[in-house]
């Protein structure tokens, strides 16, 4: 082994292999100038090569690469000892240098062949060039997309918030429209409720029949309404749940009354309905067709005395011109008087006030009346202010009113139970009783007095008429 290892760093007994070239001074420089250059070349490949492999320490091969580096070292290194074997014949460290160059060489070759399709298939530049390019336009394609899905997201936030906003406003809205609802049916006379198949109560916007709204839900029509509504109304609503059509019906629930329109939900098996209080309008039809009866009852009596007054006023008149003066005058004074009955009422027109429609339409300064309120019955109020007219009508023509210094007192008392009317005529022409009786006297006497239950008396002393009519007042 020693002997082997001097060999290798001891000159051999051979001739450097300049003398083969015969120590030719251009061929030898040739040579020199040439090795030294390849080994420099071959140096600085593995430099770079390991450079490399430092700076990508994560490249596939690496391994292969230092199995390069070392062949190409290797090979620079028998380069260098090329130019030493011209001067000096170090052949064995020369031949074993290219020994191991052939070993590394012949590694290399044996490993390189079955990675060689691993290696083919490794992307060439312009694979890595256009798979870089479609990278980029892939990221830039999802930027743009990203870009896209961040304005989509911003609008998509804002139209959130927008929604938001409109639906915090709407059930704002919605909540004022039920609280003016609730209001409006709480301060109206209608009634609005919901209920089941069972006909449970369900909803109800306010209490009713004494019951506040919290005891008639979860209730049933049978156990709040009584006898005979109950019956009534749970045929009304069955029939709806039965036909599907709206129905509606008058209910009288003891003193009140309602109109009740049902009709079934659409979202839901059940019933939604309505009940309107009508109390106050079947009170005021109630009161028209009383009114109504009573007007007819008036008018029909009033058409009987028109056709009395008529019929007793044709018996006295001489002349047909003397029957319209006369008829007219007498239609006037009940006119007068029914004006005062439709103007006040049932027993409300008092005796100044028919005193006075009756004696308008003389001299006020001839005419005095003094008296307390009476008020009259309408019969009183019909048949005094006939009596009154006959009485004025003939002071007019024949006593107190037909002169100008006469006089007409009408007077009138009452207590508890009576009224006493007095009627005096003073300055007027010497009373000169008529010897024929007419229609006029008729009303003053008898006609009054039956009318009003009461009592005439009738006198023609010579200075004035008098005239007393005593009836009973009706008991308050």
């Amino acid at each position: 082994m020693g002997h082997l290892i001097r060999s290798l760093f001891e000159p051999s007994e051979l001739t450097p292999h300049g003398f083969c070239l015969l120590w030719e001074p251009g061929l030898i420089w040739l040579h020199t100038v040439s090795d030294l250059l390849i080994a420099l070349s071959y140096f600085s490949i593995p430099i770079a090569m390991v450079a490399f492999l430092r700076r990508r320490p994560d490249i596939e091969f690496g391994w292969l690469v230092w199995l390069f580096a070392a062949f190409i070292l290797f090979c620079g290194t028998t380069h260098v000892l090329s130019i030493l074997t011209l001067w000096q014949p170090y052949y064995w460290l020369e031949g074993s240098v290219k020994a191991a160059t052939a070993g590394v060489s012949l590694v290399t070759a044996i490993l390189l062949w079955p990675l060689l399709p691993r290696l083919t298939a490794l992307p060439s530049p312009s694979a890595l060039r256009e798979a870089n390019a479609a990278l980029e336009r892939q990221v830039a394609e999802r930027n743009t997309l990203v870009r896209a899905l961040e304005r989509r997201e911003a609008e998509l936030t804002e139209l959130a918030a927008t929604l938001e906003r409109r639906v915090a406003e709407r059930t704002e809205s919605l909540a004022a429209v039920n609280r003016r609802f609730e209001t409006a049916l709480a301060a109206s006379g209608v009634t609005v409720f919901t209920q089941d198949e069972n006909l449970v109560f369900t909803w109800i916007s306010k209490g009713e029949l004494g019951r506040p709204a919290g005891d008639v839900i979860g209730r049933a029509d049978a156990e709040i309404l009584p006898e005979p509504p109950r019956s009534q109304v749970l045929a009304l609503k069955r029939g709806v749940l039965e036909s599907g059509q709206p129905a509606r019906a008058e209910v009288q629930a003891g003193e009140r009354w309602f109109d009740v329109i049902v009709e079934p939900l659409r979202e839901a098996p059940g019933l939604i309905g309505g009940a309107v209080d009508i109390t106050a309008q079947k009170a005021s039809e109630a009161r028209i067709r009383f009114l109504h009866n009573e007007v007819t009852h008036r008018v029909g009596n009033l058409l009987a005395v028109v056709h009395a007054v008529l019929r007793q006023t044709a018996k006295g008149a001489a002349t047909v011109e003397e029957l319209a003066e006369r008829f007219d005058e007498r239609l006037r004074s009940m006119a007068q008087a029914q004006q005062l009955l439709m103007r006040e009422g049932a027993q409300r027109a008092t005796l100044d006030e028919v005193a006075r429609s009756q004696l308008a339409p003389f001299r006020d300064e001839q005419i005095e009346l003094a008296g307390p309120p009476v008020p009259l019955e309408n019969a009183a109020v019909l048949h005094i202010g006939m009596a009154l007219h006959e009485l004025a009508t003939n002071a007019a023509k024949y006593g107190a009113l037909s002169v100008p210094g006469g006089r007409v007192r009408l007077a009138w008392e009452r207590t508890a139970t009576e009224c006493v009317v007095s009627w005096r005529e003073s300055g007027g022409p010497r009373v000169r009783p008529s010897s024929r009786r007419g229609f006029g006297r008729d009303v003053i006497e008898w006609a009054v007095a039956s009318a009003v239950g009461g009592a005439v008396e009738l006198a023609f002393p010579e200075d004035g008429v008098t005239w007393d009519l005593r009836f009973p007042l009706a008991s308050a």
